[in-house]
């Protein structure tokens, strides 16, 4: 019998990494080895023909792309901003890097790869990264396997419709986080981020201290929150964070809570209305 063949598109994926001749087996045999033993097509940004200037094509490529490897070996400054860059728009990037120390702290519990010397051992396991990556998972076994739920009062956001009513002065308000699953988060394990649309270029945690924010590609902000403590199974934790701006307030605008983790994101949208 003749074998079917899917006439279904194969998944991009972008390579972030250094232009340096030492990465050209990297990139070849090992990068390129995994995505086609995981059905993926890849492309660097120099192998691309195209007008405008690079850093454009580069933003706009990892728009595009439906998931990214980055070679983080040497903390190319380049590769760490366009990975903070893909990280802020919901991108999966898997991390790769030839040493362990090269990839920073608040990365380490992203996907990511230490290979060594070793080009056989990184196509071996960034064609298993891929393939889970590019699986037909739907969205309700992502929410389950990441298993965080955040709740308002009594209302929870992933039912959807959640209007959160506030006064003129602060934006925000007070949530419960709940590890639904049955998997131990250590702290750093996963992060929240708040995103708002502008002139909202400014959140503060409940104790005061500002988020960390990024600009994305639709001009909207990203904050990402503290890190939570150790949430075992079943636990819950309270956290709080309000959004500032120097402009005139929209008496309603749409958010979003995004979860970060190894397991992969899962976005809250909310709608806030001022009273």
């Amino acid at each position: 019998m003749a074998k079917h063949m899917s006439t279904k598109p194969k998944p991009f994926c972008f390579v972030l990494m250094p232009f340096e001749a030492k990465f050209n087996d990297i990139y070849e045999y090992g990068i390129k080895g995994a995505c086609t033993d995981a059905g993926i097509h890849c492309e660097r940004v120099d192998e691309q023909v195209y007008l405008g200037s690079i850093l454009e094509r580069i933003y706009s490529q990892i728009d595009k792309a439906d998931l990214l490897v980055a070679d983080m070996t040497g903390k190319n400054p380049n590769v760490f901003y366009e990975v903070g860059y893909a990280h802020a728009l919901g991108k999966n990037v898997v991390l790769l890097t030839s040493v362990a120390e090269d990839i920073p702290f608040d990365l380490k519990h992203f996907p990511h790869i230490v290979y060594g010397s070793e080009i056989k051992t990184l196509q071996t396991h960034l064609t298993r990264f891929l393939k889970h990556l590019t699986s037909d998972e739907s969205p309700d076994q992502a929410a389950t396997k990441i298993g965080l739920e955040i709740f308002r009062g009594s209302e929870k956001l992933s039912d959807g419709n959640v209007i959160i009513t506030v006064g003129n002065y602060r934006l925000g308000g007070h949530f419960t986080l709940l590890n639904a699953s049955t998997r131990t988060y250590a702290r750093g394990d996963f992060r929240i981020a708040v995103i708002a649309p502008p002139p909202f270029e400014l959140a503060r945690a409940e104790n005061g201290k500002l988020c960390s924010v990024t600009k994305l590609q639709d001009g909207s902000y990203l904050h990402v929150l503290p890190e939570f403590d150790k949430l075992f199974p079943g636990a819950a934790t309270s956290f709080s964070w309000y959004l500032e701006t120097f402009g005139p307030n929209p008496d309603e605008f749409k958010a979003c809570l995004r979860v970060f983790s190894d397991a992969g994101l899962r976005d809250f949208p909310i709608t806030i209305r001022r009273t």
